[in-house]
C-alpha cells in the first residue's frame, strides 16, 4: 500500500510544473499501473505510449543512436514526453506552452524514482495486491471483439453485433 501511494505522489507532484496537466506510468506491456490525468483516459495513454516508445526504440537502434531514453511529441495543442522508469514507462502531457527543459528535468527525476517504486512493486508476491489482500477484479469489461466477413466486393468489412 505504501508503494502504491508513493507513487501516486510521484504522479501528481509533476502537475507543480507549471502547464503539465497529467501524467500515466505503465507496464512495458502498455498495461496501466497509475496515472494522473483528467480529460484522458489513462489506459489509452499507457497503450499508445508503449507502442511509440517501442517503435523509438528500435529507430534508435536500426540507426545506431544507442539506447533509448525519451520520446517526445510535440503537436499543436502540447506535448507528451514518455521517459523510461526503470522497466516501466512515465508519459507526462503538457500544454503547448509549457517549459520543455523544465518539464524534462523534473520528470527525469521522477522517472527514477518511480522506477525504483516499480521494482519494489514488482518484488510483491504474484496474486497478492499489497497489505496481503487479494487483488482487485478488473475495473472494466473487456471490449467485444470484432469479427470480419467478406463483402460482395471482394474486400474485408466489419461484421456487426
Amino acid at each position: 500500500m505504501e508503494t502504491d501511494r508513493a507513487i501516486a505522489a510521484a504522479l501528481r507532484a509533476l502537475r507543480e510544473v507549471p502547464d503539465v496537466i497529467g501524467s500515466v506510468l505503465a507496464g512495458p506491456d502498455g498495461l496501466l499501473i497509475s496515472s494522473d490525468v483528467d480529460r484522458v483516459e489513462p489506459d489509452t495513454i499507457a497503450a499508445m505510449a508503449a507502442a511509440t516508445v517501442g517503435l523509438s526504440r528500435r529507430f534508435a537502434e536500426t540507426v545506431g543512436l544507442g539506447h533509448h531514453r525519451e520520446t517526445v511529441i510535440q503537436a499543436d495543442g502540447g506535448c507528451l514526453v514518455s521517459y523510461a522508469a526503470g522497466t516501466a514507462l512515465l508519459t507526462v502531457v503538457a500544454m503547448p506552452q509549457a517549459n520543455l527543459a523544465l518539464v524534462h528535468r523534473t520528470s527525469r527525476i521522477v522517472a527514477q524514482r518511480l522506477g525504483v517504486l516499480v521494482e519494489a512493486l514488482a518484488a510483491q508476491p504474484p496474486g497478492r495486491a499489497p497489505g496481503g489482500n487479494p487483488p482487485a477484479p478488473p475495473a472494466r469489461e473487456p471490449l467485444p471483439r470484432r469479427t470480419t466477413r467478406p463483402t460482395g466486393s471482394g474486400r474485408p468489412s466489419a461484421a456487426r453485433s
